[in-house]
């Protein structure tokens, strides 16, 4: 499968397939890198898409992390004509903050935190500078289809935890029994196939 790497600002992408009038960005959860997009390139792209794999640190504020993804996105939509979204865990949270109010075909998000407020308001502490931003920035707007796969027992995102969301837009949810957070055995990472292969069109 060709693969280009590029850096888009300082953003260290990795962009897999030929050229097409369609993408997916996919992005990482905590510790995730750019080459995890790897194995959705080879569902994806059979498919007539190029997939756009990105290192993003998604572990550092909201604030410092929110720009670099909007020029990622700004990218995208300068080169290619129609952008889909995969992403997982905290990266669902920063795609909604980034492409609320845009044109997307579809998002896939695997085990999604989808409401940050109510995670934070869970935890035993929080940062209340992080915490405040969160508040003074809710997802307002997210009319596009959107196909979650989530583990039976989250232990990571509570089950409560994005459900107002998901039903607030109509989220089509695939649930694996026996599932976990992140999904990394071969029994897992199958599933998860399977149902990126059903889901994209």
């Amino acid at each position: 499968m060709k693969r280009t790497r590029l850096n888009i600002g300082s953003t260290p992408a990795l962009l897999f397939g030929e050229k097409s009038r369609k993408v997916f960005l996919f992005v990482h959860g905590l510790n995730g890198h750019k080459g995890e997009a790897l194995a959705f390139a080879q569902v994806a792209v059979p498919k007539g898409y190029q997939v756009l794999g990105i290192d993003l640190p998604v572990g550092r504020k909201p604030w410092e992390v929110l720009p670099l993804l909007n020029m990622v996105r700004d990218y995208l939509y300068e080169h290619w004509e129609q952008v889909s979204i995969r992403a997982n865990s905290i990266g669902s949270w920063f795609s909604l903050l980034a492409f609320q109010g845009r044109k997307v075909e579809q998002a896939l998000f695997v085990s999604p935190l989808l409401d940050m407020k109510a995670f934070i308001e869970g935890m035993p502490t929080r940062e209340e500078d992080y915490f405040q931003w969160v508040v003074e920035h809710p997802i307002s707007h997210w009319d596009i289809p959107t196909f979650i796969l989530r583990p039976e027992k989250d232990l990571v995102v509570s089950d409560s935890c994005g459900k107002d969301f998901m039903e607030k837009y109509s989220c089509e949810v695939t649930i694996m029994m026996d599932g976990e957070h992140w999904f990394h055995t071969s029994e897992q990472t199958s599933f998860m196939k399977s149902w990126e292969k059903s889901v994209i069109y």
